[in-house]
């Protein structure tokens, strides 16, 4: 398994829990897990192998991997490989190769990357999509994504795999005496546009607390301001990336969470929350969509009079509308994920 782009976000996340869950699963398997260099990330039972990168990680890590996958698929005779994001080896590995995609971002909302991360991830992508064997997708969005914007996949094995959400059950115990939340450190979480219906909310009474998590300073700086022009300082507060015991605690604790990302590959954060009881709302994105099955109040555009109103419709939901989103949450587990992802891999041996 090349997990050697796991360092931090939702592939860390992704890699954190997909091991011990195949661990559980298939404790016969031997998996070597490469791994980037003074990882934290849990291997479980399985073998771990730290890349060593030369130079800039940007340009080192593609570098190295290249190198080291393949070697170490021939020398361990390996019966396939599963690269956790497609910057993995930029040849083929020799044993059959299973790519998983998370979203095709770069190319959908450009404008939401800087100029050098977008070459790379145009570079580096379109190859793993060239020397695959096969793709693990991460939803059914993922994978029309990916089949329309490059045909040639569409001829190779596939499979759409959720993520699990149970690892939340090991948090704090819910309630929600806190406030809602919502996420600001990618601009596809659309920070600003949950303030500007924060707004909204204020203009026709009092609206709940808000607390918007993972502002890089910069960004925080520039929301604040905004929030000050539109006199919401009692009630919204910014906050930079939590520590993951905190955030934990505070999404436990959260009154409802606030997702209107426009552009998600899955939206594990909109899971995490039901399976927590939470009220969610979201935007009319497909990926989150898809993974909300229809439980959350689903906002009908991405304008702040839209967002305002499905938040009223997320705090008015009643208890068997939170239990159904519940249930609909815990079907989401990482048994599920390893074990769909490991029968794709048994197909392309």
């Amino acid at each position: 398994m090349d997990a050697a782009a796991a360092d931090y976000g939702g592939i860390r996340t992704y890699v954190d829990q997909l091991l011990p869950a195949w661990a559980a699963a298939f404790p016969e398997d031997r998996l070597l897990v490469v791994v980037p260099p003074g990882s934290t990330v849990d291997t479980a039972s399985h073998e771990r192998h730290e890349l060593r990168v030369a130079g800039p990680s940007v340009v080192g890590r593609p570098v190295a991997q290249t190198r080291a996958v393949p070697a170490l698929a021939r020398s361990h005779r390996a019966d396939a490989v599963l690269a956790t994001n497609p910057t993995t080896t930029l040849r083929h590995p020799g044993a059959p190769l299973a790519v998983v995609v998370h979203d095709l971002r770069h190319e959908l909302r450009p404008e939401q990357f800087g100029r050098g991360r977008r070459a790379l991830r145009w570079g580096a992508y379109r190859r793993s999509y060239a020397v695959a064997d096969g793709f693990v997708a991460v939803s059914q969005r993922t994978l029309d994504d990916l089949h329309r914007l490059h045909p040639s996949t569409a001829a190779r094995p596939a499979a759409v795999v959720h993520h699990g959400a149970d690892h939340a059950l090991d948090w704090p115990a819910p309630g929600r005496a806190g406030p809602a939340i919502a996420f600001g450190h990618q601009t596809n979480k659309n920070p600003g546009l949950v303030v500007d219906a924060w707004a909204e909310l204020a203009r026709h009474g009092e609206p709940p607390r808000l607390t918007v998590l993972g502002l890089s300073a910069g960004d925080r700086a520039a929301l604040a301001a905004r929030v000050g022009r539109l006199g919401l300082d009692p009630w919204v507060e910014l906050a930079a990336y939590l520590p993951e015991e905190a955030f934990r605690a505070t999404v436990a604790a959260a009154e409802l969470v606030v997702y209107p990302s426009d552009l998600e590959g899955f939206g594990l954060p909109i899971v995490e929350a039901m399976t927590l009881g939470k009220p969610v709302v979201i935007g009319p994105d497909p990926g989150t969509v898809e993974a909300a099955g229809g439980h959350a109040a689903t906002a009908s555009a991405w304008t702040p009079t839209a967002v305002a109103d499905a938040v009223r419709r997320a705090r008015a939901m009643d208890a068997a509308a939170l239990e159904a989103a519940r249930a609909h949450g815990s079907t989401f587990t990482w048994e599920r994920s390893a074990r769909a992802t490991r029968a794709l891999l048994e197909g392309l041996r």
